[in-house]
């Protein structure tokens, strides 16, 4: 039997003041563990807003992500119901992702948190972030 090499996983948080935008985009299949240290990272990135925890944004790009295990979409739901990570809830969170698994995935953490925006591209989710 052959072996099916995964993507590589990597993530890049950036934090954009000026819009107070705290963006996490993501590549390959991410594990729970993955998860974990790049959702403290994440927080790290919105806690250094200070005051202005709760009326930032956050964008969630999985465009690169193929299909996420059903552990992971289950720790973020877990994570996202937390009420001590409520606290740092953004304003508005987007999420992109670009298959229909991806989107099914997604529509599991809107149980968590309804108000989710789903999106297919990066440039749509923003438009949508940074309207009034």
């Amino acid at each position: 039997m052959e072996k099916v090499a995964l993507p590589k996983v990597s993530h890049e948080v950036k934090l954009d003041r000026s819009n107070l935008l705290v963006e996490l985009k993501i590549s390959g299949v991410v594990s729970p563990e993955d998860a974990a240290w790049m959702a403290e990272e994440f927080r790290a990135a919105i806690r250094s807003l200070g005051d202005q925890v709760g009326n930032h944004l956050s964008l969630y790009d999985f465009s690169a992500v193929p299909v996420v295990p059903l552990a992971t979409v289950e720790q973020l739901r877990e994570t996202l119901a937390n009420p001590e990570v409520r606290r740092l809830w953004a304003r508005k969170l987007a999420i992109v992702t670009t298959t229909a698994l991806g989107r099914m995935q997604a529509q599991r953490v809107r149980e968590v948190r309804p108000d989710i925006g789903l999106f297919d591209t990066r440039a749509e989710a923003l438009a949508w972030l940074l309207a009034d």
